[in-house]
């Protein structure tokens, strides 16, 4: 089949010898050995798909951002758009354990030379980019070790890699530095309200948000439709395409960020997500209505029993209420009634996350050069820039 291997080939690689693998101390051990698709077809061939399934089911480390499906909405998308091409491989290691690497290579125009750039699928989009591991724990696996043999593995097909949002039991060794933007995680578990949710905030915080809700109920019927659940899933495409789209739109269109929805081919991801996730089950849609009309929308992600923060908006007339403040404070309260684990408000330390005291848990970034002549020039402008930057 064409873009499926063991390795890549030794013109792939360059012309350098494969290098041996040791553990520390010298310890000679069974290289890591890959099996890589590099073709999008080869990537969604069913029996790929099927191992990934087998290798998802079989972990207990995994996250949302390993489900096929929505790998597979945003490289259809907006990863179209960038024109990223996949390196998705199994890599068995030392003891049995199985990784699958979901990465892509993506071509960045500079000013002064071109470089393609190894990421993990779904780029900024996806909160976490660990790799997926099977049952066995993370930490024991040699990660120094991995990430090596991944460098040396795509040596020749890339100039550049950096994976951002890794957790640090993912990632050890020389190629690992922190990643200086931790995820905030809101614990929910052995709650069973939300004033016992409030109890951990701060007064001050405590009173706002019971405030707000007061305020709210004062001006109409408030409620909170949650989808997959009690709200239909055509009446949340509906409410998304002619409510949420126009809000988010106008909000930061006025805004020198400018809209992401307005970035090559996001519009059509989101809307994937939309479509698939909610009737799948790994997406949710909530919208906050008062007398039955939406005021305030979160599109997030699920997960085992976990929810993914993903795209907050609200509408501008209602701001003086704070419609955002008070979905969350609602989709908080919901989710401790369904004894949902925990709300992954990812990275970015807004206040209106740190309000509610999540866990500030670091997360580290995988980065390296190519081990070529381009890598090295590369390495040495990137760390110029860096100390320039401050």
């Amino acid at each position: 089949m064409v873009g499926v291997g063991r390795a890549l080939s030794s013109s792939a690689r360059g012309t350098r010898p494969r290098r041996p693998h040791h553990l520390r101390g010298d310890q000679a051990v069974t290289p890591w050995r890959f099996e890589w698709r590099r073709t999008w077809d080869a990537v969604w061939a069913p029996e790929f798909v099927a191992e990934w399934e087998r290798l998802l089911s079989s972990s207990t480390h995994a996250n949302v951002y390993h489900v096929p499906a929505l790998v597979r909405a945003w490289a259809e998308t907006h990863g179209k758009a960038l024109g990223a091409e996949p390196l998705f491989g199994f890599a068995a290691g030392p003891g049995g354990v199985r990784v699958l690497a979901t990465f892509v290579l993506i071509t960045h125009g500079g000013r002064y030379v071109t470089r393609r750039v190894l990421t993990a699928a779904g780029d900024s989009f996806f909160g976490y980019h660990d790799p997926l591991v099977s049952g066995a724990n993370p930490a024991e696996v040699d990660w120094s070790l991995f990430w090596h043999a991944v460098r040396e593995e795509v040596a020749g097909r890339c100039d550049h890699a950096l994976l951002r949002f890794v957790h640090p039991a993912f990632a050890s060794g020389p190629l690992v530095e922190p990643s200086g933007d931790p995820s905030l995680v809101l614990v929910l578990s052995g709650l069973s309200s939300l004033d016992e949710a409030l109890l951990r905030c701060s007064v001050n915080h405590r009173g706002d948000v019971r405030r707000r809700l007061r305020r709210i109920r004062e001006a109409g019927d408030v409620k909170l439709s949650v989808t997959p659940g009690a709200g239909s899933i055509d009446q949340a495409l509906h409410d998304f395409h002619e409510r949420f789209v126009p809000a988010y739109s106008a909000h930061w269109r006025s805004r020198p960020e400018g809209c992401m929805l307005d970035r090559p081919s996001v519009a059509d991801f989101v809307g994937r997500v939309m479509g698939e996730g909610l009737r799948s089950g790994w997406a949710r849609y909530d919208a906050l209505t008062i007398d039955g009309r939406s005021i305030g929308w979160h599109i997030g992600l699920t997960f085992r029993g976990q929810t993914y923060w993903w795209i907050p908006a609200h509408d501008v007339e209602w701001q003086a209420f704070s419609p955002g403040k008070v979905l969350l404070a609602r989709l908080i309260e919901q989710a401790i009634e369904h004894r949902v684990d925990a709300v992954h408000f990812l990275t970015g330390a807004q206040r209106y996350k740190l309000d509610w005291k999540p866990e500030v848990r670091n997360l580290s970034a995988v980065r390296w050069h190519a081990p070529s002549a381009k890598g090295a020039a590369l390495a040495w402008y990137d760390s110029g820039r860096r100390l320039v930057s401050g």
